[in-house]
């Protein structure tokens, strides 16, 4: 199958509402379109690597349309400034059990949750998201710390939260509370720590600061928490936590603001970068050589780069990149900045690997860099090494569904069905209130058992829990597989499916297996006129022109369906994008056997076998399902169906 949206290397979390707005989707899909590819403790190391060196489905929940690599919200937190008896949150969630290969939390793992702006100001929000994020960055560069996302940690926001909670659902030991007065030129800001294991308190402190002289602040309050989780610090971090990145605080100032609305989405402004850029540029004006104000500007003319492909942005990102290297050569973020250039604007994979290898040795609580550098590595093919990057994402940013599809959608590709039964536990624990993740799992377990009873249970158990589509389109799954072609059209008609080309060809095939083939004819026609009208607007679509070739080859036009499906393999060919490449070329193996070209069609599903994401399957019930009806009879697929190896 191929990876659906959800889990394809999605730039953006946190769409107001979680929708898209179709200018939004279309801007997205053709950036996609036109790359090369679809898009542990902290000391740990993936495989095959030394040591490391000091110095955006379409399913209701399971359907973004993209997914971030980098997404963090700015929050004003609710929290009191000293910590009362532990009440419950009021918008608590049932934990699920944790899943037994999820090791139990140290205090040396930690959340900083949103700090409170207790002036009531919105103009002084600011002061507390960006406090908060600097001192949750500074934690970040202690290697023996594990420190989880802000994104993850702003789920929290609000009312006091239960840490035992919190502790649960981020797998924490440790979090950090705080809170930020503002009187005129005054601040106070206080924090305090707290094991989430028995509500203990570790440490609080006040600070007291003018607002003009609040340079190095999260350093000071760095050390004091690694004081009290007794981290160990070596040459490396301590230089890190007392290097000053400017010394005008009106500047810094500026900069704070920036990292407190930093990739939220806003009217006018869907990728979050607007503001922060226009306010990284004033404090720049003020200070030219702010290294940590480069490096993030750069950031964001990449992602402006990634959404709306403005040459102008990719010039941006690289200047200031440069210029930030050319101040500090070693400076990781800067580095990560020049990564994420050469992944998403030059599509130089080695530089990007090289660059985002050397961040997440230097920064190893930086989800984002894991997951960009777990994305280059799988389109290098090196899938284990992927995995690691992008389960350590995960583990940092828990909470975050930019991060939950990475590992699953490759262990899926190299059909380690036993591991992907556990990652799906772990994401049952993480979103105990998704009952999409049970649909998931039970067709892993059809698949392994050959037996449609799990879907069947799973249905039976959480169907109460899923919209109407959704369990609309699970009970058309389940007819197809019981040979019930009609009823499942029956059931596919009255589900309001959001893509109507997947609809389309989705009741074509069913058509076709229940012998109707006037009717068959007529959807496959109208997938046909369909895609050809996108493919005229969006010619980068290769998803669509795969759709295409698909209803080309069931109208009979063999030709034209094997020159629409070689056209999309030679602009997304497995060389540069083994996850979806590899699908098309399954597909033009299905067209090839239709056209009587059955030696070259087989022949290429005997070497997908032994190919990763080679096999196709209906995990996802994406609409593969519905393809592999034209081949349950023939046996020269069974294998490649029905029991691929594993790799």
């Amino acid at each position: 199958a191929r990876v659906p949206d959800r889990f394809r290397e999605r730039q953006w979390s946190r769409l107001p509402g979680g929708e898209a707005s179709q200018e939004f989707v279309g801007q997205v899909k053709r950036a996609l379109a036109s790359a090369t590819a679809w898009a542990p403790a902290a000391s740990a190391h993936p495989p095959g690597t030394a040591s490391a060196v000091p110095a955006g489905r379409r399913n209701t929940r399971w359907a973004v349309v993209v997914t971030a690599a980098v997404a963090i919200a700015a929050v004003v937190g609710g929290l009191v400034t000293r910590r009362g008896p532990v009440a419950p949150a009021t918008s608590a969630k049932p934990i699920a059990a944790v899943p037994a290969n999820v090791a139990a939390p140290t205090s040396k793992s930690i959340a900083v949750l949103p700090f409170a702006n207790l002036t009531g100001r919105a103009e002084d929000a600011y002061l507390a998201d960006g406090l908060q994020e600097e001192i949750l960055n500074a934690l970040a560069r202690m290697r023996d710390l594990k420190v989880i996302s802000r994104t993850s940690a702003s789920e929290f926001h609000g009312a006091t939260p239960n840490v035992r909670e919190v502790g649960q659902r981020l797998g924490v030991g440790s979090v950090l509370e705080g809170s930020v007065r503002r009187d005129g030129q005054k601040l106070r800001l206080t924090v305090q720590l707290i094991d989430t294991r028995n509500d203990r308190h570790l440490m609080a402190a006040d600070y007291d600061r003018d607002l003009g002289h609040i340079l190095g602040l999260q350093s000071e309050v760095a050390h004091k928490v690694a004081e009290a989780l007794a981290a160990t610090l070596g040459g490396y971090e301590r230089g890190e936590l007392d290097r000053i990145a400017t010394n005008n605080g009106d500047a810094y100032n500026l900069y704070l603001r920036a990292v407190a609305l930093w990739r939220q989405p806003v009217p006018g402004d869907e990728l979050g970068v607007i503001e922060p850029r226009r306010l990284l540029e004033q404090a720049l004006g003020l200070d030219p050589d702010y290294t940590d104000a480069l490096a993030l500007l750069s950031q964001a003319h990449t992602w402006s780069y990634f959404g709306l492909r403005h040459e102008a942005d990719g010039a941006n990102a690289r200047k200031y990149y440069e210029r930030a290297l050319a101040l500090d050569p070693q400076l990781p973020e800067a580095r990560l900045a020049r990564g994420l250039y050469e992944m998403y604007v030059a599509s130089d994979l080695d530089q990007a690997v090289a660059d985002l290898d050397a961040v997440v040795r230097l920064r190893p609580n930086a989800a984002d860099a894991h997951s960009i550098l777990g994305f280059a590595l799988r389109r290098r093919s090196r899938f284990d090494e992927a995995v690691f990057h992008f389960t350590r994402a995960w583990d940092l940013d828990p909470l975050n569904h930019a991060y939950d599809g990475g590992t699953i959608s490759t262990l899926l590709g190299l059909r380690r069905y036993p591991e992907v039964i556990q990652q799906t536990k772990v994401y049952q624990h993480r979103f105990p209130d998704d009952a999409s993740i049970y649909m998931i799992r039970a067709r892993i377990e059809c698949r392994l058992q050959h037996s449609l009873e799990p879907l069947r249970q799973a249905l039976r158990d959480h169907g109460s829990a899923l919209t109407q589509t959704d369990r609309q389109v699970v009970q058309s799954e389940i007819a197809r597989n019981e040979g019930r072609y009609l009823d499942a059209v029956r059931l596919l008609s009255g589900a309001r499916m959001a893509d109507p080309f997947e609809r389309e060809q989705r009741m074509g095939f069913l058509y076709w297996a229940a012998g109707k083939p006037d009717d068959a004819a007529r959807m496959f026609g109208a997938l046909q006129r369909d895609s050809q009208l996108r493919l005229r607007r969006e010619p980068d679509d290769q998803i669509m022109r795969a759709r295409l070739a698909l209803a080309q080859s069931l109208l009979g036009d063999h030709a034209n369906a094997i020159a629409t499906i070689e056209i999309a393999l030679s602009r997304q060919p497995e060389s540069h994008d083994p996850v979806n490449g590899t699908n098309l070329s399954f597909l033009r193996s299905v067209i090839l056997v239709r056209a009587g070209r059955t030696a070259e069609g087989y022949a290429e599903a005997a070497r997908l076998l032994h190919v990763p994401f080679g096999a196709p399957s209906d995990i996802f019930n994406d609409g593969t399902g519905e393809i592999l009806l034209l081949l349950k009879d023939d046996p020269h697929y069974d294998t490649l169906i029905n029991n691929p190896p594993r790799l």
